[in-house]
């Protein structure tokens, strides 16, 4: 049987990121950092100091909402991804890690990959949909073998 590569297992929402290190198949997840981002769980009319203004027509009689391209949750949510896929970068670039396991929720998981630098996907074995931040670690450990990454 070959050696078991040094494989991170990142677990994460909006609003908060744990990393852990998977080491052996037969070793329990090692918790290395967990990251918070205070705004992500923040309605948006809390990041926001108002509504949205007014807009006319041409002809001056008809009125619209004007919309933000983008929400406030939105933008502090892709800036904690970014943050966070800076932090796998440069962990991979002092070869801490060798496999990369992604666990959160499908629209945060989206976010995240889309952030993430080349060099880092590659190394992306498996992911999962699942938000599993407030779980402890036997939890996020059972979802572990339902994963295709022992092949």
């Amino acid at each position: 049987m070959a050696n078991f590569p040094m494989t991170w297992v990142v677990v994460a929402d909006s609003a908060r990121a744990r990393l852990f290190e998977w080491a052996s198949l037969k070793s329990e997840l090692t918790e290395l950092a967990d990251f918070t981002n205070s705004e992500g769980r923040l309605r948006e009319q809390s990041l926001t100091s108002d509504r949205p203004g007014m807009a006319f027509g041409s002809q001056g009689h008809s009125r619209r909402r004007m919309q933000t391209p983008k929400s406030e949750v939105d933008n502090t949510t892709t800036a904690f991804a970014h943050d966070l896929a800076g932090v796998l970068k440069a962990e991979l670039e002092q070869h801490h890690y060798e496999r990369l396991v992604l666990l959160a929720p499908p629209k945060f998981l989206g976010q995240l990959r889309s952030q993430l630098d080349a060099q880092v996907s590659k190394r992306v074995v498996e992911s999962d949909s699942v938000d599993l931040t407030k779980e402890d670690r036997e939890t996020i450990e059972s979802h572990l073998p339902r994963l295709s990454i022992y092949a």
